[in-house]
């Protein structure tokens, strides 16, 4: 069970998915090479051994980056297994590449949220829930 975060990019800025009309349409990210080295500046030794996937693990959690195959990329899921530290390299990531990561629980933007990891902390509570067990992340 993940935390799933969608990240794109627009040719304007949204703070919720509702506002996103027809012509919403994304841009491209750039080549998946591009997109592999971006994610690795901030997510050190993300292992690309599948290129489709980067798998990191690092002192938050993990995270897993689904990259689609087409070229240019024009999204990235990453798949969330980590604490709430996890949420400022995410948003980073965004801002320094004009992306945006979309919270696909609560379809707000992360970079556009003043607590951007609000999201990740109600996901984490509504799994524990669920579960009916405290789990770490």
């Amino acid at each position: 069970m993940s935390w799933d975060v969608f990240v794109c990019k627009f040719s304007r800025t949204y703070t919720h998915m509702n506002q996103i009309g027809e012509d919403g349409s994304f841009l491209p990210m750039g080549s998946r090479a591009q997109i592999h080295a971006a994610v690795c500046a901030l997510f050190p030794h993300t292992d690309w051994s599948e290129p489709g996937w980067g798998r990191h693990e690092g002192p938050f959690g993990s995270v897993v980056f689904s990259v689609s195959d087409e070229e240019p990329v024009n999204s990235v899921m990453l798949h969330v297994r980590a604490g709430e530290g996890i949420v400022a390299p995410i948003v980073e990531l965004c801002l320094k590449h004009g992306w945006q990561a979309m919270d696909t629980t609560a379809g707000t933007f992360l970079e556009q949220m003043p607590v951007p990891e609000q999201g990740l902390t109600q996901w984490m509570a509504y799994r524990k829930q669920v579960l009916g067990q405290r789990q770490d992340p």
